[in-house]
């Protein structure tokens, strides 16, 4: 039986997207979804509808929602983090410094002095998380969501020997924008992963096809 930890589920984004993928994915039926976040509320909305989805799809899954990470991580064999200190208004406050001082900055999320601002934030907690992961869980594929995502994933490579895998919905969501401004179908496009310098991390990034 396959046993996922989504740490964050309360992420009302990667949440519901992640219970969204789990049941929908035919391999997944009967699995085990430990589901975490500090923030009650959220955790038991989450799970609420954890058990909705399990009963509508007939996918037998066992809910196991908990605040404890430690407590969810043994015998794990995927853990998901979408983990952020204060998301949206330290994010908005890093966009808002860079503009005050005219420094062009894309979102302020990934680069730039915003990005590094966030990977201050992010890093430490993600990797808090990766070494948890190390010792309760192992043999585990660790899959981030969080960002600065190349930055998160090299310090998970650096300072742990945790197997990790970035990713973000925004890819796909960049393809259909991309064959748009093209005039072309999305399905005229494909995905190829780029390893970064030194292989400390998986980009994914977007190329047309051959013609």
């Amino acid at each position: 039986m396959t046993k996922i930890t989504s740490i964050g589920i309360g992420s009302f984004i990667f949440g519901v997207e992640l219970l969204r993928d789990v049941f929908q994915t035919e391999e997944l039926r009967g699995c085990e979804l430990a589901l975490v976040d500090l923030n009650e509320d959220r955790l038991a909305m989450m799970a609420g509808l954890a058990e909705r989805l399990n009963e509508a799809s007939g996918w037998q899954a066992t809910i196991r929602p908990t605040t404890d990470r430690h407590e969810a991580l043994p015998g794990s064999d995927f853990v998901v983090t979408s983990l952020e200190v204060n998301r949206d208004p330290l994010w908005n406050l890093d966009h808002e410094i860079c503009l005050r001082n005219e420094i062009p900055s894309v979102l302020s999320e990934n680069g730039g002095p915003g990005g590094l601002s966030h990977a201050l934030r992010t890093v430490p907690l993600v990797v808090d998380v990766a070494r948890d992961v190390e010792q309760l869980c192992p043999d585990a594929l660790m899959l981030n969501y969080s960002n600065p995502e190349g930055r998160v994933c090299l310090a998970i490579r650096r300072y742990t020997s945790v197997k990790a895998v970035g990713l973000c919905h925004g890819v796909a969501g960049t393809v259909p924008f991309v064959a748009n401004a093209l005039g072309r179908q999305p399905g005229r496009f494909g995905f190829v992963n780029w390893r970064a310098m030194r292989r400390h991390c998986v980009l994914v990034s977007v190329c047309p096809k051959a013609s």
